[in-house]
């Protein structure tokens, strides 16, 4: 695997990543046509945030964004292909954008998570400290935990992830 930063010409394989991924979790085809455009990376982000890409044998595998604009950083993206999920580039990618932000002084990040990779980011050293309501069809009581990853330790391996988040997700605090 090599990790290296995005190019513009990298953004198809960026947006089928992130639907691919985000499909992967087991979304409705209704709910993941209308989370489509937030899926999207927009092209003047690549040049103007950090981004970087993974890829195996030459082609992306997963990719991931960081918003140097917000306070603190923001995670604005990690994604990895459902057939490379669970073979350490998730935290790679994380780990990059953490020397990124730590290099500029930056103390923590943000992250604004699926459910369904809580138990990935609390392996990678992350912290809930809130959460937001993100009712969905089927799903009234559904949150998007909210995180801070520190910079000054880096990230490892997570070496066994839970296949479900349900303990993670009872650790998190009320709305």
């Amino acid at each position: 695997m090599q990790v290296r930063s995005a190019r513009l010409h990298d953004l198809p394989d960026l947006d089928r990543i992130a639907l691919e991924a985000k499909s992967h979790w087991g979304y409705a085809q209704e709910q993941l046509i209308r989370w489509e455009s937030d899926l999207r990376t927009r092209p003047e982000t690549i040049a103007a945030w950090p981004t970087s890409v993974a890829e195996i044998e030459g082609r992306v595998a997963g990719f991931a964004q960081i918003d140097p604009t917000a306070s603190p950083w923001e995670l604005v993206s990690l994604w990895v292909q459902p057939g490379h999920m669970r073979q350490g580039i998730g935290a790679a990618l994380l780990r990059t954008m953490q020397e990124v932000a730590q290099q500029s002084g930056v103390r923590e990040i943000h992250i604004d998570s699926d459910p369904n990779a809580l138990a990935f980011y609390i392996a990678c050293g992350a912290s809930v400290v809130g959460s937001v309501a993100a009712p969905i069809e089927g799903e009234p009581s559904r949150v998007r935990p909210q995180l801070r990853l520190p910079t000054s330790r880096p990230v490892g391996p997570p070496d066994a992830l839970p296949q479900d988040n349900q303990a993670a997700a009872r650790r998190l605090p009320p709305r």
